[in-house]
């Protein structure tokens, strides 16, 4: 085995036993979750609050269906929309920047 696919062995068996359940077209991932980034954005009539955070998944769990922007991604029992995405052939993770569904 390889390097590259050791570190994502080794990575997929950490997520087990450590990381967070997420949702993404009716699947449970494990992944990596930061904590949520507040802010406040100034539009016609006022601010609005907004957020957002990333999950990190590794590739192998999404095979060959990835995700795409605007789905709905679950996590604690809410619901955001992937607002970017990270998808370096080099990274064993896909990043999923998530925001308040709008």
């Amino acid at each position: 085995m390889n390097i590259k696919r050791e570190k994502a062995a080794d990575l997929v068996g950490i997520l087990d036993e450590v990381g967070e359940a997420v949702t993404w077209n009716g699947r449970t991932l494990r992944a990596l979750v930061s904590d949520p980034a507040i802010g406040e954005n100034l539009e016609l009539g006022g601010f609005t609050g907004t957020g957002d955070f990333t999950i990190k998944i590794p590739r192998t769990a999404f095979g060959i269906q990835l995700p795409k922007l605007g789905e709905i991604v679950g996590f604690e029992g809410n619901r955001f929309r992937i607002v970017r995405i990270t998808n370096h052939p080099q990274y064993p993770m896909i990043v999923l920047v998530v925001g308040p569904l709008e």
